[in-house]
């Protein structure tokens, strides 16, 4: 399961200490991404944590005075799984794949 947040530029510190020190959702997929590096046009931050639902409803507990649930989270996965998807086939292209 995966959810996508966003996380204002004040918060985002708050938003990443919260998720990470917290036991259930620091076992999560966390990553943090700037809106820009996908060529979407937010202010403030992407939260995409990937987990179980428990760790998903509890990050949701954690954010949910620091940000909030994206609306468009299909768009923001398809482009960082593209991402994903062109530095796996460019480190294949270095080790001769």
């Amino acid at each position: 399961m995966q959810e996508v947040w966003l996380i204002t530029s004040e918060n985002k510190s708050k938003a990443e200490t919260a998720v990470k020190q917290d036991d259930l959702v620091s076992r999560a997929s966390i990553m943090i991404k700037a809106p820009s590096s996908l060529d979407i046009k937010e202010d403030g931050y992407f939260l995409i944590i990937k987990g179980s639902e428990e760790a998903i409803k509890k990050a949701g507990e954690l954010l949910k005075d620091l940000g909030k649930k994206y609306e468009n989270k299909e768009k923001v996965l398809a482009v960082v799984k593209e991402q994903e998807n062109k530095a796996t086939e460019g480190f294949g292209k270095i080790l001769g794949f």
